[in-house]
């Protein structure tokens, strides 16, 4: 795949079912998208889930416990088997664009980053005239950040079907929203533990 044709696969794979995704609820938890764009041969796959699916929080990590989560999910996405399965006669290029938050960053900075902006948020809040109490809860629920991987196929003999083996991966997720395109078909489904294969029938 040509690096043009790679960018404009993945604008459209990442931009398409936009939508729907809002319609479905945008990062909710226990649940992913999963998209696929087809171009001819070559196939671009984009995963994203709330962290929290993935290792159980989305706040800046704490502690080394949460920390080695971290790592250990980025190596786990790097490796596209763990997300999704295709039909044998479709090849990964061995290349994946994995992000996972909080990886790869100075971890003390973002704790002081974090504290500067708690205390920021709670003179505010005491400004208001409101107490305060409860507020670490709540500035940790009201974190969001998301994993998302991609990953590159050929596929000389099309794509019959697709399987989420996220699900096996991560127990945490709970549905997972299928958006392929190709050149002659569209597929828009919802995938869950019981049924995590789709069949992409025209593709």
């Amino acid at each position: 795949m040509t690096n043009r044709t790679a960018v404009g696969a993945l604008a459209l794979v990442v931009g398409f079912g936009a939508d729907a995704a809002e319609t479905h609820g945008a990062h909710e938890h226990g649940h992913a998208v999963l998209k696929l764009v087809q171009e001819g041969a070559e196939v671009v796959v984009h995963f994203q889930s709330p962290l929290d699916s993935i290792v159980g929080f989305e706040h800046t990590p704490e502690n080394d416990e949460q920390r080695a989560a971290l790592k250990e999910a980025m190596r786990t996405v790097q490796v596209p088997e763990n997300i999704v399965r295709l039909p044998a006669a479709c090849t990964s290029d061995g290349e994946s664009e994995v992000t996972v938050p909080y990886v790869g960053t100075d971890h003390g900075d973002d704790h002081d980053t974090a504290d500067e902006h708690a205390d920021s948020d709670h003179a505010d809040h005491e400004t208001a005239g409101h107490d305060g109490d409860g507020h670490d809860a709540d500035e940790h629920a009201e974190v969001h950040a998301d994993l998302e991987a991609t990953f590159k196929y050929r596929c000389e003999s099309g794509i019959a079907w697709l399987e989420a083996t996220a699900f096996e991966t991560f127990g945490g997720l709970e549905e997972i929203e299928l958006q392929a395109v190709g050149s002659d078909a569209t597929v828009v489904e919802t995938l869950t533990p019981a049924s995590p294969r789709a069949a992409l029938t025209g593709f």
